[in-house]
Formats: C-alpha cells, sequence, structure tokens
C-alpha cells in the first residue's frame, strides 16, 4: 500500500511534534526529580514550538540544577545542604537534615541542635550536658549558611527568647 505524500509529511511532522513533546517531557521529568520548580518557556508568539522543518528553539530556565560532565544534579534547592560533618569553633559537628528539619550533634559538652531551615538560615535550640534544660545548658540559636554551603556563621544565647546573644558559632563544612 502506498502512503500519499501528503499524509506522510503530516506524519513525519507529528513525529516531530511527538518528539519535542517527549524531549519537553524528559527535560521537566528531570527538573522535577532535581527537586527544582521552575517551568520549561517556550519561546513562541504562539507558546508551542516551531514544527516546520524540525522542532524549533526551547529555552529553559533552570537556576537550581547544575550539570556537570553530562550528570544532572541539584545545586541548592531541594537538596540537604546542612547534612553532614562540619569544624567550628564548639567542636566536630554532625549535621542530618530531612525536608526543613535539621538535627545535629557537636563534640563539646555532648552538645545538640534541632531547627528549622527556612532559606539559608537555620533557626533553633542548642542543648548540651549536664542538664539539656536552659537557662544553663540550652537556648536558641541561628545560623547563616553561606551561599556556596561551605560554610555558616551564627549567633546563640543562653536561655529561650532572653534578648541578648551570648556567642557566637562559626564552621566549615569538611
Amino acid at each position: 500500500m502506498k502512503i500519499p505524500y501528503a499524509g506522510f509529511e503530516n506524519f513525519l511532522n507529528l513525529c516531530q511534534r511527538s518528539g519535542t513533546i517527549l524531549l519537553v517531557m524528559a527535560i521537566l521529568g528531570a527538573v522535577l526529580v532535581a527537586g527544582c520548580t521552575n517551568l520549561i518557556k517556550i519561546p513562541s508568539s504562539t507558546g508551542s514550538p516551531a514544527v516546520s522543518g524540525g522542532p524549533g528553539p526551547v529555552s529553559t530556565t533552570v537556576p537550581a540544577t547544575v550539570i556537570t560532565s553530562g550528570t544532572l544534579t541539584a545545586a541548592s534547592e531541594g537538596t540537604e545542604p546542612w547534612s553532614g560533618s562540619w569544624n567550628s569553633n564548639w567542636g566536630t559537628m554532625q549535621f542530618t537534615q530531612s525536608g526543613n528539619q535539621v538535627t545535629a550533634t557537636y563534640t563539646h559538652a555532648g552538645g545538640r541542635i534541632r531547627g528549622t531551615v527556612s532559606g539559608n538560615t537555620l533557626t533553633g535550640t542548642w542543648s548540651q550536658t549536664p542538664s539539656y534544660q536552659p537557662p544553663d545548658d540550652a537556648g536558641d540559636v541561628v545560623l547563616t549558611m553561606a551561599a556556596d554551603g561551605n560554610s555558616f556563621t551564627g549567633t546563640w544565647r543562653y536561655g529561650i527568647n532572653t534578648g541578648t546573644w551570648d556567642g557566637t558559632w562559626t564552621a566549615t563544612k569538611k
């Protein structure tokens, strides 16, 4: 059976559009897996890619995704940047992040931190031996991570909502 040329050309155009749709779906899937919320933008007055002569140009805006040697990795959004080992002025620290919740331990006096992350800031409480209770062995802590994710600085105080800050906290990621 012969396929008319016009019908075959329509079939090819459909394949080209389908290929574009599959490509866009694959990119969107990778972006979503990487935890990004930005959408793919298709620069066209009609809102869809051009089909004549093949798919039109498709640009993406995904600032929270980095492509390194063909590997797609999430940069900061959707990752757990606080997790890991850190060298701090209060000893070695081990952070665990799950979503926006963070727990940590540090070597000075069996220390612990529990807090919530918003943006690059961790707000929470610290506690340590012997009682792990305020006002003498616990208090507020606010830590701010550097843009590169490799260090943080912050402040701490004895007690909860006591007003003045008593000291600083600094660390670099191991």
